[in-house]
């Protein structure tokens, strides 16, 4: 009887003291921008694992393109940034490749200017492993590859971000093409941490 008691306490306490931390539409993990109360277990998990948002960015035009893929607010800690093409058109030609942050006046690089993409097919992988004076690492998919960072040592290099408040903030991809136009699909992945009310959401075209 005294086991049954603490069993239906702990199910009782499981519910009144957590459920107020999970997503009633999931029942495992708050969704992208849900606010997570302080010291509850997915504050504990946000900070050692972090939230995923997956976007899917069709990339054309010819010439200099810069494209919004983001746009967030308040803080923003980014654990890990990566992307993968997944489907291919045209890509014959693009290069000057980089990402940064903009709030309409002031622009600051994630990744330096000058990974290439040209005539990279489906499967090829690029992710920001080194600090932002450096370029993205790219594994074009057109044979095998092995990518390894010998400066930084360090997946993903964590960087946090924060934005102009009240200003419409945007984390944007550059890059450069000769064709015309160029078209292909990316799958971008960002693995990130919300701070005190922020929020990190697509930007529909």
């Amino acid at each position: 009887m005294k086991k049954l008691i603490l069993i239906l306490a702990f199910i009782f306490y499981s519910g009144v003291a957590w459920g107020a931390y999970i997503d009633p539409n999931t029942k495992i993990m708050p969704s992208t921008n849900a606010q997570i109360e302080e010291n509850s277990v997915w504050s504990t998990h946000q900070r050692e694992a972090g939230r995923e948002l997956v976007v899917t960015a069709a990339i054309g035009g010819t010439g200099a393109q810069t494209v919004n893929v983001f746009e967030f607010t308040g803080t923003v800690r980014v654990l890990d940034q990566w992307a993968e093409i997944i489907s291919v058109t045209t890509l014959t030609n693009l290069t000057n490749m980089y990402a940064d942050v903009y709030d309409g006046t002031r622009a600051i690089d994630l990744t330096a200017d000058g990974a290439v993409l040209s005539n990279c097919p489906v499967g090829t992988f690029f992710t920001r492993d080194k600090v932002a004076t450096q370029t993205y690492s790219v594994s074009c998919a057109d044979e095998v590859r092995m990518n390894e960072n010998l400066a930084d040592r360090k997946v993903g290099l964590p960087f946090t971000i924060t934005a102009e408040n009240g200003a419409t903030n945007y984390i944007r991809f550059h890059y450069t093409t000769t064709d015309n136009p160029v078209a292909f699909t990316l799958k971008i992945h960002f693995v990130y941490v919300l701070y005190n009310g922020a929020t990190l959401t697509e930007v529909t075209p």
